[in-house]
C-alpha cells in the first residue's frame, strides 16, 4: 500500500462566499495536521456539528468527562459567544464487540444491557451540567440505513463481500486517487486491527489486504443479527458514525469532534467510508480532537487501579470543580489528572465563590444615590475590563484557548477584589464586571449567579444576627454582662415565614445560651457560644460568618457544597499529616545509618572510600575534584550529626 501524495495535501480550505459568516475563529484541524485553519461554515451562520458518543457497556469514567466537558464548552462557545446557528448530533454505540461480551456475561439481551449503561452515561452528563446534543442517534435504530450505505459503497467499487462479511477495499480506494488515511500519514496495521475488534481477529484470510476493514460482520450464533443482502450479520464499528452523521447532517459536514484515541483508525475509516459512498473529496471540513487524559502520569486502566468513575469523583468534588480542572487545560492537549491539580481547581472555585459573594455584599451596601462621579480607580478598572475582553476574544478565536481565558478572568477578578476592599469604585461598574465574568463562566458551563439567586432571602435576619453577635463579643471583652443580656433579650428579631426553621432554632438557641452564660458571668463560655454559632450551627445551614475587627459579614452557600468543602479540607489535612509522618519515618531510617554506612550504600556513585567512609573516588575510579570533595564532606557532616542525635535519643530511651 503506497501513496505518493504529500501528507495533508488533500485538504481544501472552505471557500469564503457572499453569505459566509466570518468571526476570525481558527481551529486546530486534524485534517491539516492540527494546523490552525480559519473556520468558514458551509451555509452562513449554520454549523452542522457531529461528535462521537460513548460505547455503552460500563461505567462512565473520567475519560468521558474530559471528552464531553471539552465538547460541551466548545458547543457553548460556538453558540453563545460566536453566535453560530448550531445543530449538534451525538451517537450512542449500542452494537459492539465489548457490548456483546458484557451482555452475554450478564445473561441479558444486548439492548437491555446497553440501556442500563446509557442511563449511567446520561446521568453522569447531567450531574456535570453537560448539555444534551440537539440529536441523539443509536446504532440499533440505523441498521437499515447502514445496509443501504454499504450497498452504495459496493456499487461504487470500494467494498466487497467475503464469507458473509463486507470489507472496505483500501487498495482500490487509493488507486482511484483517494487519500487514506487522511489524518495519519502512515497506516498502522496494529492499530487498524485493534479497531476491528475481537470478532475479526481470525478473519484475515477473508480480506484482500490486511489493511481492509469490516463494514459488515457476519454474526456468530450468540451475537445479535440483522438481515442483509450478505446474510445475517451486524454493522462494523467505523461504518456507524459515517451513516448516522450523514443521515442527519448530510454531505458535507462542517465540524466533527472526538477523543484523540479515535483518530486512527476510527475517524480515518469513517472519512474513507463516507467519501467512498458519496464519491466526494471532503466529507468533513474541520476535524478536532480532544487530548489524552492520564491519571497521575499513567494511562487510566482498571488493571493499574487508577480507573475513576464520574460517580466516584463527584463524591469528593463538585461539578464546578471538575469542570474547572479541565477548563484550565487546552482541550486538544494531553492532560494529567492528579490530586494536586484538583486542589488548584478547588482553590479557584473558592476564589470565584468569594468574588461573587463579596461583590454581592458590595452592591447590597451600595446605593444609586451614592456619589457616582468616576475616580482614577474607576477609569483603571474600566480600562482593565475592556482590555480583558480583547484578550479573551483573541484567546477564543485561537482554537478555544480557555487557559488564557481563565488567566485573564482571574486577573480581572483580583483587581475587582482590591477595589471593593478599598470601597473606592462605583457600583454600576462593578455590576458590569460581574455580568461579563458570569457570561464567560457560562461558556464553561459554570454559573455562580444561579447558585446565589436560588438562596432564600435572609438578608434582614442575618444582618440583625451579626449585629447582636458583634455586640455580644464586644461587651464580653469589656466584661459588660448587662449589655449582653440587653442585646439578647431586648432585640426581638422578626422571622419571616419562609425562613428555615433550622435557622430560627439555631438563633434562638444562641440567644438562650448567651443569656445563661451572661447571667453566670462566664466570659469564656460566651466566646465559645459565638464560635459555635459561626463554625457549627450556621455553617451546617450553608452560612459563613467572617469576623472582622469590630464587625462581621455573612455569606450564604449551597449547604451540600459547604459540607463537601469541609470534607475536602479534612482530607487535605489528613494527606499532609500522612506525608509528614512518612518524611519523619524516612528521616529516622536515614538517621540510623552511620556516615560510613550512608556512603558505602551509594555504589552507583562512588568506588573507593577512606577509613571514615568518606568517598575519594567516583564510580569510574576517578579521584573526586575539590568541588566534589567539598560536597561529600558537607554530606558526611550532615549525616554524622543525624546519626549522633539518633544515638543520643536511643540512650535516653533506655
Amino acid at each position: 500500500m503506497q501513496q505518493t501524495k504529500l501528507p495533508f495535501g488533500h485538504y481544501k480550505v472552505p471557500q469564503v462566499k457572499e453569505d459566509s459568516y466570518i468571526t476570525g475563529l481558527k481551529l486546530a484541524n486534524s485534517l491539516k495536521g492540527s494546523e490552525l485553519i480559519p473556520f468558514i461554515p458551509i451555509n452562513g451562520r449554520q454549523v452542522n456539528f457531529y461528535y462521537c458518543g460513548p460505547t455503552v457497556y460500563s461505567n462512565s469514567h473520567l475519560g468521558h468527562a474530559r471528552t464531553y466537558l471539552g465538547i460541551d464548552v466548545i458547543r457553548r462557545t460556538l453558540r453563545d459567544y460566536f453566535h453560530y446557528d448550531l445543530l449538534s448530533v451525538m451517537n450512542i454505540t449500542d452494537i459492539d464487540d465489548k457490548i456483546i461480551t458484557g451482555a452475554n456475561a450478564a445473561k441479558q439481551d444486548f439492548l437491555e444491557f446497553t440501556k442500563i449503561w446509557e442511563k449511567d452515561f446520561f446521568d453522569a452528563m447531567e450531574a456535570l451540567n453537560i448539555e444534551l446534543p440537539d440529536v441523539i442517534t443509536r446504532v440499533s435504530d440505523y441498521v437499515p440505513e447502514i445496509v443501504t450505505f454499504i450497498q452504495k459503497i459496493i456499487s461504487n467499487g470500494y467494498a466487497y463481500e467475503s464469507n458473509g462479511s463486507v470489507y472496505f477495499d483500501v487498495q482500490k480506494y487509493i488507486a482511484d486517487g483517494h487519500t487514506y488515511p487522511k489524518m495519519r500519514p502512515e497506516v498502522n496495521a496494529e492499530l487498524l486491527q485493534e479497531g476491528e475488534g475481537e470478532s475479526q481477529l481470525n478473519k484475515q484470510s477473508e480480506k484482500k489486504s490486511p489493511y481492509d476493514f469490516a463494514l459488515w460482520k457476519s454474526s456468530k450464533p450468540e451475537e445479535p443479527k440483522w438481515q442483509s443482502p450478505w446474510g445475517e450479520g451486524r454493522p462494523g464499528w467505523h461504518i456507524e458514525c459515517s451513516v448516522m452523521a450523514s443521515a442527519i447532517l448530510g454531505n458535507p459536514i462542517d465540524l466533527h469532534a472526538g477523543g484523540i484515541d479515535l483518530l486512527f483508525p476510527h475517524h480515518d475509516n469513517s472519512l474513507a467510508q463516507a467519501e467512498a459512498c458519496f464519491n466526494c473529496e471532503q466529507w468533513i471540513n474541520y476535524f478536532i480532537h480532544l487530548g489524552h487524559l492520564n491519571i497521575a502520569d499513567r494511562k487510566m486502566s482498571k488493571s493499574l487501579k487508577n480507573f475513576m468513575t464520574i460517580e466516584e469523583v463527584l463524591k469528593r468534588y463538585t461539578p464546578r470543580q471538575v469542570r474547572l480542572n479541565f477548563a484550565i487545560h487546552q482541550y486538544d492537549a494531553p492532560q494529567n489528572y492528579s490530586e494536586e491539580q484538583m486542589e488548584q481547581a478547588i482553590a479557584k472555585d473558592k476564589s470565584y465563590q468569594e468574588f461573587f459573594q463579596n461583590t454581592k455584599i458590595y452592591l447590597r451596601e451600595s446605593q444609586v444615590t451614592d456619589a457616582q462621579k468616576w475616580t482614577e480607580n474607576d477609569f483603571q478598572l474600566s480600562a482593565l475590563l475592556r482590555s480583558t475582553k480583547q484578550i479573551i476574544h483573541q484567546a477564543l478565536i485561537n482554537n478555544f484557548d480557555f487557559p488564557t481565558v481563565v488567566d485573564a478572568t482571574d486577573k480581572l477578578i483580583n483587581q475587582v477584589n482590591i477595589q471593593i476592599a478599598s470601597k473606592n469604585v462605583r457600583a454600576p461598574l462593578i455590576n458590569s464586571v460581574i455580568n461579563y465574568v458570569n457570561f464567560i463562566f457560562g461558556l464553561l458551563g459554570i454559573n455562580y449567579q444561579t447558585l446565589l439567586s436560588n438562596q432564600i432571602d435572609i438578608q434582614p435576619l442575618m444582618e440583625q444576627v451579626c449585629s447582636i453577635r458583634d455586640k455580644v463579643k464586644v461587651a464580653a471583652k469589656n466584661n459588660d454582662f448587662e449589655s449582653i443580656i440587653n442585646a439578647v433579650t431586648q432585640k426581638q428579631i422578626q422571622y419571616e415565614k419562609n425562613i428555615s426553621n433550622y435557622l430560627v432554632d439555631a438563633i434562638n438557641q444562641f440567644q438562650q445560651e448567651v443569656l445563661i452564660a451572661s447571667q453566670n458571668k462566664n466570659k469564656q463560655q460566651i466566646f465559645q457560644i459565638c464560635d459555635k454559632l459561626r463554625d457549627q450551627q450556621l455553617f451546617d445551614l450553608g452560612i459563613k460568618i467572617e469576623d472582622k475587627d469590630q464587625s462581621s459579614i455573612w455569606k450564604q452557600y449551597d449547604i451540600q457544597e459547604l459540607k463537601l468543602e469541609k470534607l475536602q479540607q479534612q482530607i487535605l489535612l489528613q494527606q499532609k499529616e500522612q506525608q509528614r509522618k512518612k518524611e519523619e519515618l524516612e528521616k529516622l531510617e536515614k538517621a540510623k545509618l552511620s556516615p560510613k554506612e550512608f556512603f558505602s550504600q551509594q555504589t552507583d556513585k562512588y568506588l573507593e572510600f577512606d577509613e571514615s567512609g568518606l568517598p575519594i573516588k567516583d564510580k569510574d575510579g576517578n579521584e573526586l575534584s575539590k568541588k566534589q570533595k567539598k560536597v561529600v564532606q558537607e554530606l558526611w557532616e550532615k549525616q554524622n550529626k543525624l546519626y549522633t542525635q539518633y544515638l543520643e535519643q536511643q540512650k535516653q530511651q533506655q
